[in-house]
């Protein structure tokens, strides 16, 4: 948890401390000495001739379009991401990867049909849901200047209650996550004679004309060399 960042490990409170350890900047190895004295006058010169050396050698930002540019929206990293956790997941452990690659094992289904929105469904996970097939309803964000920023729905121990906690770990990911809640949330409102099953086939119906139509279809001369070379394979297999 956030509240958690900077706490000193237990057993550590009574430790000692010196102006070299504190801070996030502090000295990794104590005992060496240092290299240069920290009040010597000439060492703002010094760094400031680095500085203005090594700026020097880096090419100055731009205002209009880079060559080194693919085009795609920044955005489409955090849609992508989205779009990972949907498809991969592995709960074992890092160890066990290094111990047999051999034997991964993906609990995901590769159809983009939005597992990490709905989990394992309201009769497994239920304290995801609300009502007759409605997700929890988000938490207003405060502080923000915008009344209408909500948050993901969560438990008393801060935890999201969402289909994938992966979908938690940054706020951009998280916003898209409480998104496609609300969009499930609206249509369910606007089709209240609709089954759950039927609601949630259309919202995956809109979720993968997105992926097939707009995140798969980026402008050809960006493409990435996977999916570049994807597209090849499917053309030449089907000649």
């Amino acid at each position: 948890m956030p509240e958690r960042h900077s706490v000193p490990l237990r057993g550590l409170m009574g430790t000692s401390r010196s102006q070299r350890f504190e801070g996030k900047f502090g000295r990794m190895f104590r005992e060496l000495h240092p290299a240069f004295d920290p009040d010597d006058e000439r060492l703002e010169r010094i760094f400031s001739e680095l500085g203005e050396k090594m700026s020097a050698e880096f090419d100055k930002p731009k205002d209009g379009p880079d060559d080194e540019e693919i085009g795609i929206p920044a955005l489409y990293t955090y849609l992508g991401q989205f779009i990972d956790h949907d498809i991969t997941f592995d709960p074992a452990s890092s160890l066990q990867h290094a111990n047999d690659p051999d034997a991964l094992v993906d609990f995901r289904t590769p159809a983009s049909d939005l597992d990490n929105i709905y989990g394992r469904g309201p009769d497994d996970q239920p304290y995801m849901y609300d009502g007759p097939g409605l997700f929890l309803t988000e938490t207003t964000i405060q502080g923000t200047g915008d009344a209408k920023a909500v948050d993901l729905p969560r438990s008393s121990n801060g935890r999201a209650l969402i289909g994938d906690p992966r979908n938690d770990e940054n706020a951009i990911v998280s916003q898209l996550q409480g998104l496609f809640l609300r969009f499930h949330n609206r249509f369910r409102a606007e089709y209240p004679s609709l089954s759950f099953a039927d609601i949630q086939q259309q919202v995956r119906f809109h979720y993968q004309f997105i992926v097939l139509n707009d995140f798969l279809e980026r402008d050809s001369s960006t493409e990435t060399p996977s999916i570049s070379c994807e597209r090849k394979i499917n053309s030449t297999s089907r000649k």
